[in-house]
């Protein structure tokens, strides 16, 4: 599809606190492939209305005032608090450009969800011309998977040559089954506790563990609308072919036709680091402190909604001065003073509390097992690389600090492609635990461009904190060129050279 030769610019539909506001800085072995099946599809990206960088900065983008999009774009769209993103290289004048697409979702409590997702999908098809080569679906939350369910019919169009996951589905992995074992109970558990508040009259709070936990329960942790539910469908995209299970252990993924590869840089295959999800108080590795540092399960919640089938060595009262709940409505006193005076008067009914608890946990626990991937373009171990981090926290970005692929002429490390990243997808809508500072952002020396998909009304809306952070907002306006740090929630002054600002997305060249 053909796009007009001018930056097109969008108000802004959303106004961010003072406080995370955007300020204006200065400016060999044989390789797996990926199907080639693709749709020819030309893509004109003309220059932006704004005025043109600097001859500093143009050098800084590889020369973006004289070629802008020359090797590709992603698109990040603005749909709300979520994530989709397509990426698109150009394989050369008369060839099928390789497409992947990154999650499809918004987060619950968008308004008429349906409305903007549907619109949303309609341009992937649209601009894609009904082919994208990979879907990657990065993990199991709601705001990365709704669109597969609230636009199921604007989807149908869309062939898909192969859908990757992280090792987390795989159900031959021990470990995978464990961790999926464990968010499975979580899950139910919060699923039990929403439907129990409906049918007390408390749907608010009902409503409040599921934006927690970042999850759709829908009707149960199985439901036709939950977000397991919405990952079942979007496994099934490129029907009969199954997923591709990611590994960072994998050999560079080679993609036909491009001297470009991309690299699973995590979820660790490693039960320390998946768990870690906060920064340590000693020795924070972020740009901010999280209370409690490195635990998934809050102390005592595991025990309390009993996650672990084990039995109750945790709860308060030891099982001889303790009657079984079943047992308890036979005895006289305690039906006319514990059951028949409410609630005030009993201690099981406690574990409404650290629910919510154990929602921001799950969802935490959830973000850490996020599928990265780094795209490399150019020849191994030397070219630019797009970085898209999902919702990646602390353990897993530790974890690539150890990474390795060995090559016929160089090794390629985790550190390695940190420091060629010129594109920045920023972790978990620049959330204080998703971007990791000195081993993170400080080791991005050639970044040029960064994108948060963000509401910060909606966050706070939702009493998330501060979403974005403060601090990594500062740091991105001072090490990104000005007009190459973008939020989808605001509108830049200035978008850089060659970038597109629509009411849909924004897109960035590279």
């Amino acid at each position: 599809m053909a796009r007009k030769s001018e930056t097109t610019t969008a108000r802004s539909k959303r106004t961010p606190s003072a406080k995370s506001k955007t300020s204006k800085g200065k400016g060999g072995k044989p390789k797996p492939s990926v199907g080639a099946d693709d749709i020819v599809q030309t893509v004109k990206v003309a220059p932006a209305k704004a005025a043109a960088p600097s001859a500093g900065v143009a050098a800084a983008l590889g020369g973006a005032a004289a070629a802008v999009g020359a090797r590709g774009s992603v698109r990040v769209y603005r749909q709300g608090l979520g994530d989709c993103i397509l990426l698109r290289l150009k394989r050369g004048k008369g060839q099928k450009d390789f497409k992947l697409l990154i999650d499809c979702g918004v987060v619950l409590g968008t308004s008429n969800p349906a409305e903007p997702m549907t619109r949303v999908v309609n341009d992937i098809v649209s601009t894609t011309e009904k082919f994208i080569d990979v879907l990657a679906i990065t993990h199991e939350h709601w705001d990365h998977l709704s669109g597969f369910i609230q636009a199921g019919p604007a989807f149908k169009p869309l062939k898909v040559g192969e859908v990757w996951v992280a090792w987390t589905e795989d159900d031959k992995d021990p470990l995978a089954q464990e961790l999926k074992s464990e968010l499975g109970k979580a899950e139910k558990a919060l699923a039990a506790s929403a439907t129990a508040l409906h049918g007390i009259g408390e749907s608010d709070t009902a409503a409040m563990l599921e934006d927690l936990a970042a999850t759709s329960f829908g009707m149960g942790a199985a439901g036709a609308t939950s977000t397991r539910a919405a990952f079942d469908i979007a496994k099934k995209m490129a029907d009969p072919k199954p997923p591709r299970l990611c590994r960072p252990t994998d050999a560079p993924i080679e993609i036909p036709g491009l001297n470009a590869r991309i690299y699973v840089l995590g979820p660790p295959h490693d039960e320390k680091l998946i768990r870690k999800i906060n920064p340590t108080g000693s020795a924070p590795e972020t740009y901010a402190l999280a209370l409690g540092g490195g635990g998934v399960m809050p102390l005592g919640v595991a025990s309390a909604l009993r996650l672990d089938d084990a039995p109750d060595e945790d709860v308060p009262f030891h099982q001889r001065v303790s009657i079984p709940l079943d047992l308890g409505k036979d005895h006289e006193f305690l039906l006319e003073h514990y059951y028949k005076e409410g609630d005030w008067r009993r201690v099981d009914g406690d574990w409404l509390g650290p629910a919510a608890e154990l929602a921001l946990a799950l969802q935490s626990y959830t973000n850490n097992t996020s599928l990265v991937l780094a795209v490399e373009l150019g020849d191994p171990g030397k070219g630019d690389v797009l970085l898209f981090a999902a919702d990646a926290q602390v353990g897993n970005w530790e974890s690539w600090q150890t990474l390795k692929w060995p090559g016929a002429h160089s090794e390629v490390t985790g550190p390695d492609l940190l420091g060629r990243t010129i594109f920045y997808k920023v972790g978990h809508h620049g959330s204080h635990n998703a971007t990791m500072k000195e081993h993170g952002l400080e080791m991005m020396t050639t970044l040029r461009a960064a994108v948060i998909p963000v509401d910060e009304v909606m966050a706070i809306k939702k009493r998330w904190g501060h979403m974005p952070l403060g601090a990594i907002v500062d740091a991105l306006t001072k090490k990104v060129p000005e007009g190459y740090f973008l939020r989808t929630d605001q509108t830049p002054n200035k978008p850089g050279q060659g970038v597109i600002v629509s009411p849909d997305y924004v897109e960035v060249p590279f």
